[in-house]
């Protein structure tokens, strides 16, 4: 955690004066030095000094901030300073870990602090100053949230609410009390919270959930995670973390396009191996990158994608499996699955119309993927079925000349570029059956699609029209194969010796999992 920034460090050793009527700001005791008085919270009233507000420009007149509470706590002191920052990063830095770690610490009981700035000559009539105070929560312009189930049936909450006027805090514990190791629990994920709002509140943003998405289950069963910001350029930017046991969603919305994500493990049935899990995961982010490519899209934006795809299948690795795991679906059954949790995801821009001559050209970026698994029948006999699929749009304008930056306007002389248009589809489908506990059928068909108009304009004259396309489909019968892999795993074990038939699976997994590129499809 970050060292307490410096208000006079002097004021540790200081007592507070007798408190205050609620919202009048607090006072820190004199020291025996007559010129070393502090006042916690208040400016300087040197005119050498000026006083910057929240978003960063110099007031001359000296502001001091009317408190919800007395106090020197390790939160307040955070508060303290954080509230002269200029930006919401640093308004928020450190905060929202100190304010977990307190709650912690006071054994879950209810934390609510704010400070509101006054000039110095306005005055402090106290219900006009609660009626402020409650306004900044309210009416933030930045708010986070944070929800926090736990395995003994309470509920953890937390706010914080940052505005050009100050900054509140909230911290309380609904329904019920806080364990020993839930109170610890909750201690050791103060790092990660702040972890994860550090990176949401720099530019541009970034994903680090840290272990808010490896929850230990027998203390935590589900949080809940949003914050709405507001970014430099005056926009705006929300984001979503919902999690259970066996659920996940996130969605992050931001200037340059939103990012969505939904997994479901179906109770923990389609849990794989590690081994297995990572191969697949490996596989849709090389694909991930590829259409970022194709696509011409945003780069951050994909990395955005990425890091929230890796991190949230990276939940898997510490899930617990149902007692019953092996009994709903054996080894055998999941040779050809991903041993993922099922998905849906996306990826997307705001649209552009940049030509002013040709408005219905639109700058655009979408892409599409998912896993779907369905299981019938029973155990001895059992059928399942896993599609994976992908579906990219994109369109965007490129300069003719790769040194000169596209200016397009009404000027007939700016429009030397090419438009591309792009839009390609894959899938991959893989299918088992099972009759008495026997193998029957082992399937997997992968396709892809690719097509790209591209128009050349000179001078705002049409040059050239052109399509391409390319598409490749192949099914295999995987039966025979397995049948033998598993044959020689099992000859291995009788001799006592290891198992290799995950590394066999290993080099064999391009054949059925999701390939978007056609001319990787083996014929």
């Amino acid at each position: 955690m970050n060292p307490i920034t410096p208000i006079n460090r002097t004021l540790l050793t200081y007592l507070p004066v007798a408190r205050t009527t609620p919202g009048h700001a607090i006072q820190a005791a004199t020291s025996t030095a007559a010129s070393s008085r502090i006042s916690i919270g208040q400016s300087t009233t040197s005119a050498e000094t000026g006083t910057y507000n929240a978003k960063g420009t110099l007031d001359s007149r000296p502001a001091r901030y009317v408190w919800e509470h007395d106090g020197i706590d390790k939160l307040s002191m955070y508060m303290y300073s954080a509230i002269q920052s200029s930006s919401t990063g640093s308004r928020f830095r450190g905060l929202g870990a100190a304010l977990l770690e307190q709650l912690a610490a006071n054994g879950g009981q209810r934390i609510s602090q704010s400070g509101f700035a006054v000039n110095s000559g306005t005055a402090t009539e106290p219900m006009l100053l609660g009626l402020q105070q409650s306004r900044l929560r309210e009416f933030a312009t930045d708010s986070v949230t944070f929800t926090l189930n736990t395995a003994s049936g309470a509920t953890v909450s937390l706010g914080l609410f940052n505005s050009a006027s100050g900054l509140a805090v909230d911290a309380e514990v609904l329904g019920g009390n806080l364990t020993v190791n839930e109170l610890k629990g909750l201690s050791m994920l103060a790092d990660s919270f702040q972890t994860a709002l550090n990176g949401l509140t720099q530019t541009p943003p970034s994903l680090k959930l840290g272990t808010l998405v490896t929850l230990d289950p027998t203390l935590f069963t589900g949080l809940k995670f949003e914050a709405q910001l507001e970014t430099a350029d005056s926009g705006r930017q929300t984001f979503t973390l919902q999690m259970d046991q066996h659920t996940r969603r996130m969605e992050l919305q931001a200037s340059s396009g939103n990012v969505k994500m939904n997994f479901d493990t179906q109770g923990g049935t389609l849990l794989g191996s590690e081994a297995q899990r990572q191969a697949a995961v490996s596989n849709y982010l090389a694909q991930f990158d590829a259409a970022q490519k194709r696509g011409n899209g945003d780069e951050h934006l994909m990395t955005l994608f990425k890091d929230g795809f890796r991190q949230l299948t990276s939940v898997d690795d510490a899930t617990l499996r149902p007692k019953n795991h092996d009994t709903l679906l054996n080894q055998t059954s999941r040779l050809l699955l991903s041993g993922m949790a099922d998905f849906n995801a996306s990826v997307t821009q705001p649209e552009r119309r940049i030509n002013p001559m040709r408005k219905n050209e639109v700058d655009s970026f979408e892409y599409n993927v998912s896993q779907t698994t369905t299981l019938r029948g029973g155990a001895a006999n059992r059928s399942l079925q896993q599609d994976q699929q992908s579906d990219l749009k994109a369109a965007w304008h490129e300069s003719l000349n790769p040194w000169v930056e596209l200016r397009l306007s009404l000027d007939s002389e700016s429009q030397d570029y090419r438009y591309h248009e792009v839009h390609d589809q894959a899938s991959s489908s893989t299918r088992m059956a099972f009759a008495n506990n026997v193998m029957i059928e082992a399937t997997a068909t992968q396709q892809a699609s690719q097509q790209e108009r591209v128009r050349t304009y000179q001078q705002a004259e049409l040059q050239a029209d052109e399509t391409t396309t390319a598409a490749a489909e192949q099914s295999r019968d995987l039966l025979d194969m397995l049948e033998k892999l598993l044959a020689q795993d099992q000859q291995a074990r009788r001799l006592g010796l290891a198992s290799s038939l995950e590394q066999q699976l290993q080099s064999l997994r391009g054949l059925w999992l999701l390939q978007s590129n056609p001319s990787l499809i083996d014929k």
